[in-house]
Parts: structure tokens; C-alpha cells; sequence
């Protein structure tokens, strides 16, 4: 259903509301000067005096938390939780009873993609939880994305046969005892 203007402005209003202050970009780095590199070795570096009250400057204090609880729809920075990964977290909570926690999700894809999980069949993978857990899952996936949990004793489907398909043999295959099927 399309939004109209009032309720897109509302929207954005509320985003504004909501969103963190800006913070100053970090500083450009200063390139440093390169030195040729000799065949002698280094000299050791000179002592330095020892620092006094006078010249040492201050530890920057980090910022503070909040000291109220976050809202429900307030996630931690750095959290994604797109819309073509629902059904996949859906199917989590149901099994584990508890969200995904923070890098679940992306141990899970790693598996997949460096070749650690166990491959199933054609999309379907076994991927080990992360941490100390013996405890391992049937899922569906691409490699770049995790799409379903399978039911726990899943088993890939059995092979076919040509002839359960309704296929009859078209005679270009010879017979597997390796006679000919015309000169019979």
C-alpha cells in the first residue's frame, strides 16, 4: 500500500527525532614521510624523559550510556535485520526460543561460504552454532544469505530413475549388459 505525503512526512520526522547526533568525521591521515631502507641495521631509539603532571594531557572519557532502556524498535548500531532474512530469524526463534545473538547470523553464512559446513544437497548445508555447541542445524541457503532452518531429520530426496520418470528408453543408450538392442 503507498504511502502518502503526510504520512511520509511523519515519517521522516520521526527518523529525525530518533536518529544519533552527527559526529565530526575522523581526521584525514597524515601521510608519513618514506625512508630508503639500508643494509645497516637500525640504531636504538633514544630515552625519553619521563612524563611529568605538567605535560601529559588528559584521557578522553568515552561517552556514557544511556541510562534509560532502549525501546523495543531501537536496535544496537550495526544491527541489520532486513526483510529478506525474516523468514530465517522467524524459524530461529521458533526452534531456540531466543533471537539470534549478535554474529550468529554471519557465522552461520561464513560456514557456508568458506566451505566448512557440510554440503547436503544442491542448496541445503549442515552449519555447527558458533561457540563451544555440538549442536548442529539443516538449513537452506545461497551464499549470500541464510533462507530456512530444515525440520531436524531431514534427508536429501532420493535419485529418480529414468524409468519411474515415464521415460522410455530412446535406443541411443546401449543396454547395460553392452549388447546392441537392435540385433537381439
Amino acid at each position: 500500500m503507498p504511502m502518502t505525503s503526510n504520512q511520509l512526512a511523519a515519517l521522516v520526522a520521526r527518523a529525525r527525532e530518533k536518529a544519533p547526533p552527527a559526529a565530526a568525521p575522523p581526521p584525514a591521515p597524515v601521510p608519513t614521510p618514506r625512508r630508503k631502507v639500508s643494509g645497516k641495521p637500525a640504531k636504538a631509539p633514544k630515552p625519553v624523559a619521563p612524563a611529568t603532571a605538567q605535560n601529559v594531557p588528559e584521557p578522553e572519557k568515552p561517552p556514557s550510556l544511556p541510562a534509560e532502556p532502549l525501546a523495543p524498535d531501537d536496535f544496537p548500531v550495526g544491527w541489520e535485520l532486513s526483510k529478506d532474512s525474516w523468514h530465517f530469524h522467524r524459524r530461529f526463534y521458533a526452534i531456540f526460543r531466543r533471537p539470534m545473538r549478535h554474529g550468529e547470523y554471519s557465522h552461520l553464512l561464513w560456514q557456508i561460504r568458506r566451505g566448512t559446513a557440510e554440503h547436503l544437497w544442491e542448496d541445503c548445508w549442515r552449519v555447527r552454532l558458533p561457540g563451544k555447541s555440538d549442536r548442529t542445524l539443516p538449513v537452506r541457503a545461497t551464499r549470500w544469505r541464510l533462507i530456512t532452518i530444515l525440520p531436524k531429520h531431514w534427508q536429501p530426496p532420493a535419485p529418480v530413475a529414468a524409468s519411474e520418470l515415464g521415460r522410455a528408453d530412446s535406443g541411443n543408450n546401449p543396454p547395460p549388459d553392452g549388447r546392441s538392442a537392435r540385433n537381439e
